[in-house]
């Protein structure tokens, strides 16, 4: 017994050995240059030991030495060779001219283990991506937002009266205020509900919100499903949304849905449109249609809450941090929106989209801190037709299933497109510099199809929250606040390590 114990463990180890020797050769055999790999982990330690996320693991990759003047490097992941794309003339050839080899995401949930992350626009696959974002990105144009602005400012003057509550001068958790803020924009904009996160520090949707971008060691081990092996999610039931925020944008979510339809009131929002594709679908019980099942529609609602949540949130965040260490910058924004407020008590749609200097500063923040950190792909060859290959720099064909990953964050720091990246500098993007930029190097937003369909929402909501905080305040440090950002290690999307506290004074 104990002699077959032994054999069978060596065979296991040589079956490893001669497995993970494969995988590690698979660049040398397709003529890629590749970073050097660890048994097993491949090139995901630092993500695998919990020292960076997996954004930051593909930044680390991209800016690692040697590679500087290569289109593209090859790395494993685990068992998974993948490619991270640098040149950015290739990034355009996968995100919009070859897009169709590219439709979905790497990234997978499980529909039967959760419902809410398997069926929401950023998880779908192709073609329910495609009929989602075609039926969605209505709410989203700039003629609907010009509607909802109203709604909008509103939120922002109970920001202002927050502010005015405090202190002359106070020391501010700023994550949590700008969390609050957009919680109560979107939870307005897109569902027609009042939050009330700056009202009542017990809210339900910013409790929410938070939980969901809570990351325990437990909701690590499903990223890391999530991200690195999407086939075995459903075997180990990863989860995108925890139980307990699915629980709650079912009921809330299917309570708004329900009291629109009686009352018959029309807003034309995201609550209408989701009405309206559940209507057409019930009208034809043979035909197979997701919008059928609620849980399909409350997907979209809960995954535009969180993301619409986190996103400007963490914008603002980044914002006030750089300006409260760039006071030179943000007395310079602070003119610019007295001078628009001028004796009013409010700043027109058409005002805001003017205000050059606002517009530079949260560029630069998003040069800086793009906040989803990268962009990945999964190919899909046609079956038919030309394929995508690596040509000029390679005949190497992709096969299906292979991941491609683009660096926001490598390519927004780096020095060949942004000189001094680290140094916090909205002149980069003045008109009279325009020609100095490569904007092909600034992909906030991601880049493509696949772009983020909230991108203007998100901007407004940035650039509002800004000058509601710095209409009446100024922010400088304050004897706690960090003297450098390090990344979250626990995050999906950049935030920082430490919490960020700024003095906040009345002036």
């Amino acid at each position: 017994m104990f002699t077959e114990t032994i054999l069978l463990i060596a065979t296991l180890a040589l079956v490893l050995f001669v497995w993970q020797k494969r995988t590690n050769n698979f660049w040398d055999r397709v003529g890629v240059k590749h970073v050097p790999t660890k048994f097993i982990v491949g090139n995901a330690r630092e993500f695998l030991t919990g020292k960076v996320p997996f954004y930051e693991q593909i930044y680390k990759l991209h800016t690692a030495p040697g590679f500087e003047k290569e289109p593209f490097i090859g790395v494993n992941m685990l068992h998974r060779p993948g490619l991270i794309i640098r040149d950015l003339e290739l990034i355009k050839t996968v995100m919009i001219k070859k897009f169709n080899c590219f439709t979905n995401r790497v990234i997978q949930a499980d529909p039967h283990v959760d419902v809410l992350g398997a069926n929401n626009l950023f998880f779908a696959r192709n073609p329910s991506w495609r009929e989602l974002r075609t039926k969605i990105t209505p709410v989203f144009t700039s003629g609907k937002i010009k509607q909802m602005y109203p709604l909008l400012v509103e939120v922002g003057k109970e920001l202002e009266s927050y502010l005015d509550r405090l202190p002359k001068e106070a020391e501010l958790r700023v994550k949590e205020l700008a969390g609050r803020f957009t919680t109560d924009l979107i939870a307005t904009s897109a569902m027609g509900v009042k939050a009330n996160s700056l009202k009542d520090v017990n809210s339900e949707f910013f409790l929410n919100n938070r939980n969901f971008f809570k990351f325990t060691w437990g909701r690590v081990f499903d990223s890391f499903f999530i991200f690195l092996i999407p086939s075995l999610a459903p075997i180990v039931r990863a989860r995108v949304f925890p139980k307990e925020v699915t629980k709650f944008f079912q009921r809330i979510v299917g309570h708004v849905m329900e009291e629109r339809e009686k009352s018959g009131v029309h807003r034309n929002d995201l609550i209408d449109i989701l009405l309206a594709m559940q209507k057409e679908a019930l009208a034809d019980p043979d035909q197979k249609n997701k919008a059928k099942d609620v849980n399909f529609l409350v997907a979209q609602a809960a995954g535009f809450q969180t993301g619409g949540y986190e996103t400007s949130a963490s914008t603002m965040t980044f914002t006030l941090f750089e300006l409260a260490n760039n006071l030179e910058i943000q007395n310079r924004l602070h003119q610019e929106i007295q001078e628009y407020y001028g004796e009013g008590k409010s700043i027109s749609y058409e005002q805001l989209h003017e205000m050059p200097y606002l517009s530079k500063v949260i560029n630069e923040t998003l040069r800086k801190y793009p906040i989803a950190g990268l962009a990945e792909r999964e190919c899909t060859q046609p079956s038919e037709g030309e394929r995508f290959n690596l040509k000029p720099y390679n005949n190497f064909e992709l096969p299906n299933g292979m991941p491609v990953y683009v660096s926001s964050l490598g390519i927004h720091r780096d020095p060949q497109y942004w000189p001094e990246p680290e140094k916090y500098d909205p002149e980069r993007f003045d008109p009279s510099n325009r020609h100095n930029i490569n904007m092909d190097a600034y992909m906030p937003f991601g880049i493509g199809p696949h772009n983020c369909i909230g991108m203007r929402l998100g901007l407004l909501q940035a650039k509002l929250g800004i000058i509601h905080m710095l209409r009446n305040h100024r922010v400088t440090p304050s004897p706690s606040t960090i003297k450098r950002i390090e990344f979250n290690p626990l995050s999906v999307v950049l935030t920082s390590k430490d919490e960020i506290l700024l003095n906040i004074e009345r002036i």
